[in-house]
């Protein structure tokens, strides 16, 4: 088998991970896009549920899909700021690296949840779980957005200006994962907010993870 360059693997990584995160995440059931049912408030745990239990299928394959992607981006991202080593940036973008590793880790643990209501072995309980587990780990990924893109952007490699628009999009996520936490019932108004920040965000490690391939 031919070997794959690390530095390509990895940017192969930050081009599909956040793709395959996203998409699953747009149209798990009671998700942005309303498929199965509508949107769902998702501090509305009764609503939750039966959007979940009412379209198993889709809902068990979104949870376990959406692990799998927001893991091979955290691989990704973990090349890119390791490699950053040695190089103007590399103190700020590493501050940044174990807040999105926090995320992650509150993502996987969402989507379990997620997956045990769509099978039926969870309630609504699990679905107050996802609300306050989803809102921590948007905040942490929005921080560590917000140094990591800093960090980026005193590179030469790196495209500055597209770097402090990132920087920006992970403000809103921050900004918006406060207003959640502060204000329950603007939760699903949030969510749209924060839906389109992340696609900038993402949009930027993809062009990031492209920069991989190529050189």
């Amino acid at each position: 088998m031919r070997d794959i360059a690390v530095a390509k693997l990895a940017g192969y990584s930050l081009v599909l991970g956040p793709i395959l995160a996203l998409v699953c995440y747009f149209i798990q059931p009671g998700g942005i896009l309303g498929i199965g049912g509508g949107t769902a408030d998702p501090t509305d745990s009764s609503a939750v549920v039966k959007l979940l239990a009412d379209n198993p299928e889709l809902g068990t394959l979104t949870s376990l899909l959406i692990p799998v992607g927001v893991l091979v981006f955290l691989s990704g991202i973990m090349f890119f700021v390791q490699n950053m080593a040695g190089g103007s940036g590399h103190a700020v973008a590493r501050l940044g690296l174990p807040m999105v590793m926090g995320s992650i880790f509150g993502w996987v643990l969402s989507s379990a949840i997620a997956m045990a209501i769509s099978a039926g072995v969870a309630t609504d309980a699990g679905a107050n779980m996802i609300f306050a587990i989803n809102t921590i780990a948007s905040l942490a990924f929005g921080a560590g957005l917000v140094l990591i893109a800093i960090g980026a952007s005193t590179r030469e490699e790196i495209n500055s200006n597209l770097a402090y628009i990132a920087t920006l999009s992970g403000v809103v996520v921050v900004v918006s994962s406060v207003v959640t936490a502060f204000s329950p019932d603007s939760a699903q108004d949030m969510n749209a907010v924060t839906g389109v920040a992340f696609i900038v965000g993402t949009l930027w490690f993809i062009l990031i993870g492209r920069q991989l391939i190529t050189d």
